[in-house]
């Protein structure tokens, strides 16, 4: 949404939406949650809440989470398909 100095650009939301995913190496993303908020969405962050390196998981908590808000430790490479898989056997 933002890199460095650059200004968050608007973001068309979906008619309907019910969540914002946050999925990323922390990210500034902040204006974007506030916006969702002030829409009632939820917020959903898929964060490991840190890094590997050297082969040393190096913690990296999430900043600026909610109460309310719904935290999924993984990364994305491991959530993202099991969301896949559990939205297509809500829809039936």
């Amino acid at each position: 949404m933002r890199r460095y100095d650059q200004a968050v650009p608007d973001v068309e939301w979906v008619d309907g939406a019910k969540a914002l995913l946050v999925v990323g190496l922390h990210a500034d993303q902040r204006k974007v949650q506030a916006r969702a908020r002030a829409r009632g969405m939820q917020i959903v962050y898929l964060d490991p809440e840190g890094f590997w390196h050297d082969g040393q998981f190096m913690p990296y908590p999430l900043e600026g989470p909610q109460d309310g808000d719904l935290v999924c430790r993984a990364t994305a490479a491991e959530a993202l398909p099991a969301l896949v898989n559990l939205l297509k056997q809500h829809a039936g």
